[in-house]
């Protein structure tokens, strides 16, 4: 069966620590993953395309197929190996992320405690920082094996619609290139590269993909010192490409094609995990554009899914979101559209 649509990027294992001092251990993680989840939460069959370690977790790639998601494009390199990524999340909305250590290390430091204060947090913080040399995480992973236009199944090129996670550039643009090729929606995050576009690699990229999904951290880091309502019209302007800006629980904004900015604030839920809430709205976003539903459907889809995703930990949490849930919530949004 081909995919509705796909997602290609980073498929990873997280260690995720609540503001309460509430553990997670080896949750599946990615951009890629999170994207696919929120497709699957408006019902598209949807596809993975990313580069694993050897080492990643048989049972994990089983339960990712076991939720029903196309594997075919996961391809395990081999003679690697990667440590999750730590994500310590503050009260105060703050994170603190590329540390990596494996669960068993952490079993070992800190006793197989499924909760940690507040000394302990620090601690554990304090420990993986000073022998955070010579760690091999995902993201160092990630950066020697980029997903590549090789790595897309033949079958997934039948899609409707794809969804580029942040990944090496010459790799992203090559697969949106390939994509649109072949009549494919392509959607896009610059993610944690945004700080590396220049405004050649800016224009070839809006003047490919069908919509540019920037949050407000990669938006300040590709126009910095420009106000986020003048930077989102300016990058609307140099291409063809919908512009959406993820604004976490304010909500989003988008200009497409008309000009005009439409905004639709975010959903009153209770947060615990924001980790992937940017690529579900990605996931959901994209499966409004393949089927022609329009700019509105597709933020007020992405609304929901970010706000569905932050409830939980892991991609996998989102896939169990019941379809009246999700119902209920998108009932709730809304898009005001203002002139610019």
């Amino acid at each position: 069966m081909t995919p509705e649509v796909f997602a290609a990027g980073g498929v990873t294992l997280d260690c995720v620590v609540e503001a309460d001092g509430t553990v997670h251990l080896d949750r599946l993680g990615g951009n890629a993953v999170h994207a696919v989840a929120g497709a699957r939460l408006f019902a598209a069959p949807a596809g993975i395309v990313g580069r694993v370690p050897e080492d990643f977790p048989a049972p994990v790639r089983a339960a990712i197929a076991g939720e029903g998601l196309d594997t075919r494009g996961l391809a395990s390199v081999p003679g690697t190996r990667a440590s999750p990524e730590w994500f310590f999340n503050r009260a105060d909305g703050r994170r603190e992320d590329h540390l990596h250590a494996d669960s068993a290390e952490f079993a070992s430091f800190a006793g197989g405690a499924s909760r940690l204060d507040a000394r302990a947090r620090e601690s554990w913080i304090a420990h993986l920082r000073a022998s955070a040399t010579g760690r091999t995480g995902f993201a160092a992973f990630r950066a020697a094996h980029p997903v590549r236009v090789a790595d897309v199944p033949d079958a997934y090129w039948h899609a409707r619609g794809v969804h580029l996670g942040a990944n090496a550039m010459a790799e992203t643009l090559d697969l949106a290139r390939a994509a649109k090729a072949r009549d494919l929606v392509v959607t896009l995050d610059p993610g944690f590269r945004a700080s590396e576009y220049d405004a050649a690699y800016l224009d070839a990229v809006l003047a490919t993909v069908d919509a540019f999904l920037p949050s407000d951290k990669e938006l300040a880091a590709l126009r910095p010192g420009v106000p986020a309502l003048v930077a989102l019209a300016e990058l609307a302007a140099r291409g063809g490409a919908i512009v959406a800006l993820k604004r976490g629980a304010a909500g989003a904004w988008a200009i497409g094609a008309d000009g005009a900015l439409r905004a639709s604030p975010g959903l009153q839920v209770a947060a615990r995990d924001p980790v992937g809430a940017g690529d579900s709205f990605c996931g959901a976003f994209l499966t409004a554009l393949v089927e022609g539903a329009g700019l509105d459907i597709a933020l007020r889809r992405g609304v929901v899914a970010g706000a569905c995703a932050v409830e939980s930990t892991g991609a996998l949490a989102l896939l169990s979101v019941a379809p009246a849930t999700r119902d209920t919530r998108f009932a709730k949004t809304s898009v005001e559209v203002r002139s610019t």
